[in-house]
């Protein structure tokens, strides 16, 4: 063998570079096979970390939990690339109708949301240059992680470790403990909505939903938040901006390009909706489209494979993969290493595989 590994990961997206880092940052040698898909939906995903659920305004599942892991995690990750990629960023939600006032307030107190939302609404400042008369909430413990940056640079520290096998995994190669001519002692799966597909865990129930996002280019949207309303208004960068994101359960899925193609009445969508919400001047830079690997009941999918032993799955972190992936990839780790009982709502074991 030309190289032998402790850990075989299939996949650099969130999940794949969550368990690279974290296994490296505990001594394990990994190898990452990734072809670095441009239109993977990590690298188009917005990184919005945000403890609600705003349509119903309910904690996210073990949001505390998350809370409490996430900035150490992300501090040793910006730390280890040299770079800063997370920012605590509120976000402020735009309400313009009694009724949406009626239920910040009734659910300020019934859901015990104290501790994530500002019980006071306030009047939308000229800096949004609000379409309408908007009232503000504010949602506190949000923050953004800047994924475009981030996947990159930590794909450049593995090449410079010669850590990456830079192919699409091809499974006619996998023996019990080797690809190729790397030899492993554990392989994990984080494919992204590759994993539908994958015959090793062919009967898990995925739920792909295809997702459209705008970049524009604006100097009068404010920069120091983000606005929510049907959409998000994210600042990315200097004077530049994330509007997003759409969801599509229906596709062209006849070819990659087709797969991925832009949808110009999700466009129109996401400018109208933008319109709503302010009447600030835009221009559109760059339009991306990207495949989430949801699943059915819009839990992770985590575990070992049930006659494989040295097979795990990680995979189906959907939209809040920012904000499970840093304390889930640990749990996993534990699980792999010392047979730790992994939370039963995202064990693979919850399906018949």
């Amino acid at each position: 063998m030309e190289k032998k590994v402790d850990y075989l990961i299939v996949g650099q997206g969130l999940a794949g570079t969550f368990l690279a880092f974290q296994l490296m940052q505990k001594g394990k040698s990994v190898l990452v096979v990734d072809k670095g898909l441009k239109y993977a939906s990590s690298r188009v995903a917005a990184g919005v970390i945000n403890p609600i659920v705003l349509k119903r305004f309910t904690i996210t599942w073990r949001a505390k939990e998350f809370l409490k892991y996430n900035p150490s995690f992300y501090k040793k990750l910006d730390t280890y690339l040299g770079n800063q990629y997370h920012f605590d960023l509120p976000l402020k939600k735009l309400i313009s109708s009694q009724e949406e006032i009626d239920f910040w307030e009734h659910r300020y107190h019934k859901e015990n949301v104290s501790d994530f939302i500002n019980r006071k609404l306030i009047d939308a400042g000229n800096e949004i240059l609000p379409a309408q008369n908007f009232k503000v909430g504010t949602v506190k413990q949000a923050s953004w992680l800047n994924i475009g940056e981030l996947l990159p640079d930590f794909r450049s520290r593995l090449i410079q470790n010669n850590s990456v096998l830079e192919e699409d995994f091809d499974f006619s190669f996998l023996q019990k403990n080797s690809y190729k001519k790397i030899e492993f002692k554990t392989i994990v799966f984080c494919e992204g909505a590759r994993g539908k597909y994958n015959p090793l865990f062919k009967n898990l129930p995925f739920s792909l939903n295809k997702g459209q996002l705008m970049t524009v280019k604006s100097d009068q949207l404010p920069s120091n938040c983000l606005l929510k309303k049907k959409v998000f208004i994210l600042p990315a960068a200097k004077g530049e901006f994330k509007i997003g994101a759409t969801y599509s359960w229906k596709w062209d899925t006849s070819s990659e390009a087709a797969e991925h193609q832009i949808e110009e009445e999700k466009t129109d969508m996401l400018k109208s909706y933008m319109k709503e919400m302010t009447s600030a001047n835009y221009t559109v830079s760059k339009i991306e489209t990207g495949i989430r690997p949801s699943i059915k009941d819009r839990r992770p999918i985590i575990g070992q494979h049930p006659d494989k032993k040295n097979v795990y799955i990680f995979n189906g972190l959907g939209s809040r993969g920012c904000f499970m992936a840093p304390l889930l990839v640990d749990e996993f780790i534990g699980h792999a290493e010392h047979g730790t009982a992994l939370h039963p709502e995202v064990n693979l074991n919850r399906y018949n595989t």
